[in-house]
């Protein structure tokens, strides 16, 4: 039944003929599950101004949803109803808030085993919505309510999200749903493998490696200089792949930057060490002299601000779309004293 109020332009509806919409528009007038109800309109005032011009069946069932919702009825059909408020718009948070609430009162005094199987329905409704709408809050709100009140293991919902990843690795609203399992579920021991394969088949995927940050913050000690170290090795191992993914050199700065270049000496090494070859060019040897510049500004040793500035010069020409900054840059050398608690 919720199949037939898409919106226009969803499947069964193209095809639907004028005589079809008009039998759609009365459905609730002719539906004795409804009979009781006055359908309560929108009301846009005395003189509306410009009239939405919403799909066929959109007010209608509009109208009998904010009937229910005045009258704060819980029901088998408030649930129906909502359902199809859903199929014409998924971000109507009042239908999905209002499931929610029926569902619980519904539900206050079952047994255990059948308040289960109802939200165990509720997901997998909200599974079907969501494979439609992958870009929704609610619909990723409501999901996170199901589970809470299941209360289930991570597995399943982790190879969910997994599974709208593979195809868009950068959902942010299926990373945040990640991130959310994984703290309030459990299942940390497979994800470093499982953002590595990820970075292995795109190594500029930011959200992949912000969520190995997310990881590093959850599950390691990220004042340690072992985890630095053991990262920057990590992420040198991509820069020396593809220098001008600026992805690896970010997440570089921000593991080691709380710490101090000084700290972690193999930052420099790695700078140095492209700018002498050619393997960086471009926007490699940019994101090198760059990082190179915050390094030797750093150590507040005089002859290697001088460089540091040197380097500012240079790059005012290399990234001349960022010639007023590198200017600036400039004038910060040696502007501040070294914040590292290992640069004593």
């Amino acid at each position: 039944a919720v199949g037939r109020f898409r919106r226009p332009g969803h499947g069964a509806a193209q095809a639907r003929s004028s005589s079809t919409r008009a039998c759609v528009h009365t459905k609730y007038m002719l539906d004795a599950t409804f009979s009781d109800l006055e359908p309560l309109p929108q009301d846009d005032g005395p003189v509306p101004v410009v009239r939405i011009a919403y799909p066929d069946g959109f007010e209608e069932v509009m109208s009998y949803f904010r009937r229910v919702v005045v009258t704060g009825e819980c029901s088998q059909r408030t649930l129906q109803l909502s359902a199809e408020v859903i199929a014409h718009n998924a971000a109507n948070y009042t239908a999905w808030q209002y499931r929610r609430r029926c569902l619980e009162a519904m539900h206050s005094g079952s047994s255990n085993a059948a308040r289960e199987q109802a939200w165990r329905e509720e997901l997998a409704f909200c599974t079907a919505r969501g494979r439609e709408n992958l870009k929704n809050y609610q619909v990723w709100f409501h999901r996170r309510s199901c589970l809470a009140r299941l209360g289930s293991g991570p597995e399943a919902e982790l190879e969910f999200v997994a599974e709208i990843l593979r195809d868009d690795s950068k959902n942010y609203h299926a990373w945040g749903h990640r991130q959310w399992v994984l703290s309030s579920c459990g299942g940390w021991e497979g994800e470093a493998a499982f953002v590595e394969g990820l970075l292995e088949e795109d190594a500029r995927n930011n959200s992949a490696w912000n969520q190995r940050y997310f990881l590093l913050q959850h599950t390691a000690d990220l004042s340690s200089l072992s985890v630095a170290e053991g990262e920057v090795d990590f992420a040198a191992r991509y820069i020396a792949a593809a220098p001008g993914n600026p992805s690896p050199w970010n997440y570089l700065r921000g593991v080691v930057e709380p710490l101090g270049y000084s700290a972690v000496p193999r930052v420099r090494l790695l700078c140095e060490g492209l700018l002498a070859g050619d393997a960086a060019s471009g926007a490699g040897r940019v994101a090198a002299m760059s990082l190179l510049v915050d390094v030797l500004d750093e150590g507040g040793d005089p002859a290697e601000q001088e460089r540091a500035r040197s380097l500012c010069d240079s790059l005012e020409d290399l990234d001349s779309l960022r010639e007023a900054y590198w200017q600036w840059r400039r004038s910060r050398v040696g502007a501040q004293q070294p914040t590292s608690p290992y640069a004593q």
